[in-house]
C-alpha cells in the first residue's frame, strides 16, 4: 500500500499492491496545508476502548522483540521529496502514550540495501 502525488495536478493517491492499482484519489483542495510539499510526515496506530472498559491489545498482543515472525509490522516505509524521489530517513521519533501497555520499535534501516524502514508494534494492554 501507499499514498502518492501526482505531481501534475497536486491530488493524493492510494495505491495497492506492486503495480501500483489506484484505489482512491483525494483532491489536493481538501489538503489545504499541502498544496506544495510537507515538512514532516507522521505515521500511527490507536487501540481504543469506552470509558471503563480495559485498554484492547495491539497488535500480536505481545511486545515487539524485533523478529518479524512474531511481531506486528510495517515494512519499507518510504517518503517521497517534491520530485517524487525516494528520500532517506534517519531520524524518528516515537510517541506511545503507555509503554506498560504499548510498545513501538521504528528502524528507519532494519535490513541493509535501500532504505528498508520497519515499524514493529504491540502490547497486551490490560489484558496482561
Amino acid at each position: 500500500m501507499s499514498i502518492g502525488r501526482d505531481l501534475v495536478n497536486g491530488n493524493w493517491w492510494l495505491f495497492l499492491e506492486e503495480n501500483h492499482i489506484q484505489i482512491v484519489c483525494w483532491p489536493q483542495g481538501i489538503f489545504t496545508d499541502l498544496t506544495s510539499f510537507a515538512t514532516n510526515v507522521e505515521w500511527g496506530g490507536v487501540v481504543y476502548s469506552p470509558p471503563g472498559v480495559p485498554e484492547p491489545p495491539m497488535g500480536s498482543s505481545f511486545f515487539p522483540i524485533e523478529e518479524t515472525s512474531y511481531d506486528s509490522y510495517c515494512r519499507e516505509l518510504t517518503v517521497l521529496d517534491d520530485k517524487g524521489e525516494t528520500i532517506d530517513v534517519d531520524e524518528t521519533t516515537t510517541l506511545v502514550d503507555n509503554p506498560n501497555l504499548y510498545k513501538v520499535i521504528d528502524l528507519p534501516h532494519a535490513i541493509p540495501g535501500k532504505f528498508q524502514h520497519f515499524v514493529l508494534y504491540g502490547g497486551p494492554g490490560e489484558n496482561a
